[in-house]
């Protein structure tokens, strides 16, 4: 079992812009890397973007703003922000403290580059676009591959229910090239069903509540600011405490998924998954 604190691990410095905090990196994963990006202070980060990635920022604390091609959105702890692959983007803190997101990075291809390989090959490249406050290029670049979203409550999406949790769609697997993410919310003292995806590997960061989570047989207490990594076919279940609990749902596919959208996902396994949870069924679904 893969459990980290998003606080827990080897620090990256890149160019003394940003520390990034590497929690799952493509060494261990097929698409995924997961870090936590602390921006410092009353800075102007470097505008650039990315031609090989989807990115989504979950901000965890401070104040700022975020600049995704021609949109400008102040930014503060619980808000998301998608990042299409080939969109221009800038991280810029307005406060004396620093702005800090979990960072969900999903490759379009399985190329093993470590997360430190990636940043010593950009470090000085970012200094200079952080200097100029420019990628290089005759113009910005402000589409990307697909459109941008915010979400500044990521309560606010359509729900669907399963019974034994309720899940809010904020990024849908057909706004993304392998990226999905989801808030779910269970509700208090559940045991929920067994569940595996052989098409994805997950990513779960805990923002409220209490309870456990089970891989593979072996059970783990989580609590607020851990991430979990779950590789593609991980059996797993989830039981809540006393307080329900709350959680990101990220989701990289490594495969082509049975459907094109979420919603036909959930009209197809709903029904199996609230029969296995009403009756208490150890049997393992989608």
């Amino acid at each position: 079992m893969i459990i980290k604190n998003y606080k827990e691990g080897s620090i990256l410095d890149v160019a003394g812009l940003n520390k990034i905090t590497v929690l799952y990196d493509r060494a261990d994963t097929e698409y995924t890397e997961i870090g936590h990006n602390e921006w410092r202070p009353h800075l102007d980060g470097p505008p650039h973007y990315h031609d090989e990635k989807d990115q989504a920022f979950y901000v965890t604390s401070g104040v700022g703003i975020v600049k995704l091609g021609d949109e400008q959105h102040d930014v503060r702890e619980g808000c998301l922000c998608f990042v299409p692959a080939g969109l221009e983007h800038q991280t810029i803190t307005t406060s004396d403290e620093p702005l800090c997101y979990l960072l969900f990075n999903i490759y379009n291809s399985n190329e093993n580059v470590t997360f430190e390989q990636h940043i010593e090959k950009v470090r000085s490249v970012r200094k200079a676009q952080a200097e100029t406050q420019s990628f290089g290029e005759s113009s910005k670049i402000t589409e990307g591959k697909r459109p941008a979203k915010f979400f500044n409550d990521i309560s606010k999406g359509k729900q669907f229910d399963f019974v034994s949790s309720r899940s809010t769609l904020l990024v849908d697997r057909s706004e993304s090239e392998r990226m999905e993410i989801l808030m779910s919310e269970l509700p208090a003292d559940l045991e929920g069903p067994v569940i595996a995806h052989p098409d994805k590997e997950q990513t779960f960061l805990i923002l409220e509540g209490d309870g456990s989570i089970t891989i593979d047989g072996e059970s783990s207490d989580v609590k607020v600011g851990d991430v979990i990594f779950l590789p593609s076919d991980g059996a797993h279940s989830w039981s809540s405490g006393k307080q329900g609990l709350q959680y990101i749902c990220q989701s990289t596919y490594v495969e082509d998924p049975l459907d094109d959208t979420f919603e036909e996902m959930h009209a197809r396994i709903a029904p199996d998954r609230v029969r296995r949870s009403e009756e208490g069924s150890s049997e393992m679904g989608e």
